[in-house]
């Protein structure tokens, strides 16, 4: 059943995907959806939280033990694997939405988006050596950009469909994943010595 829900989201969009397009798309009657769903917000957060569960196991499972490097290989694997599949973005720019539209699931929606992206997160925060507010603010940021690209292509590539191939797409994502996620010095940056009295004075003449 979550299966065809996701086939009606990702045609109808949420607003517009109904009760009775999900059960007939399951093969299913519309009160057997019921017997298992009291809405079509469950049917979306169970949806999201599915697909959810299993990208935060895989990147779980394979970031098991790896240094940092390896993690945001696998991290940046995940984000390309996001600009291929097309129900992914779609589906999570329908979540968006669905967030900012209605405020009284907002709580709900920000829930599942730590279970989405917090482990990720961390795993890519943690081990960046040397860290000031400064730079841990400028890793969230970049991660939050990069969440939005995938979307973003998919929103575009629907004006002009041979924009770009996806062999060029990945070249590109890549380029703006390591600009903003690339290594920081794990070394502190030596702050300008203040230089002796002497020194000092001497400046000021």
């Amino acid at each position: 059943m979550l299966d065809a829900s996701e086939r009606v989201f990702v045609r109808d969009g949420y607003e517009r995907a109904q009760i009775e397009a999900i059960a007939a798309e399951a093969g299913r009657t519309k009160g057997a959806v019921y017997a298992h769903f009291r809405s079509k917000e469950d049917i979306f957060f169970a949806l999201i939280e599915r697909k959810a569960q299993e990208r935060r196991d895989e990147f779980l499972h394979s970031a098991e033990g790896k240094d940092l490097e390896q993690r945001l290989a696998i991290v940046k694997k995940l984000f390309l694997g996001a600009l291929r599949n097309e129900n992914w973005p779609i589906l999570m720019l329908e979540f968006k939405l669905l967030a900012l539209r209605n405020k009284a699931s907002l709580q709900r929606v920000r829930d599942l988006y730590k279970l989405i992206y917090e482990d990720m997160g961390r795993a890519i925060l943690s081990g960046r050596g040397v860290s000031t507010v400064e730079t841990k603010e400028r890793d969230i940021i970049a991660l939050a950009i990069l969440r939005g690209i995938p979307g973003a292509v998919i929103l575009e590539q629907q004006f002009n469909p041979g924009l770009i191939s996806s062999a060029v797409a990945d070249q590109v994502f890549e380029t703006i994943f390591d600009a903003l996620l690339g290594h920081r010095n794990n070394s502190p940056t030596p702050k300008p010595s203040g230089g002796t009295q002497k020194t000092k004075r001497a400046r000021k003449l």
